[in-house]
């Protein structure tokens, strides 16, 4: 049985800031998945919210 890793993606939390890229702007209030709110966190697509790799 081989031990599960920390997603590199998320960090071990299951989710992530905003996913949209706006480069070094701040996202607009019409951002499809923020809304402008820098505290959002998303599901992380890498290790579907588990945390574990």
């Amino acid at each position: 049985m081989s031990k599960s890793e920390k997603c590199p993606e998320c960090k071990g939390k299951g989710v992530i800031p905003c996913p949209m890229e706006y480069g070094d702007d701040e996202h607009p209030s019409n951002c499809p998945v923020c809304a402008g709110d820098k505290k959002v966190r998303v599901p992380c697509p890498e290790c579907e919210s588990s945390g574990k790799v």
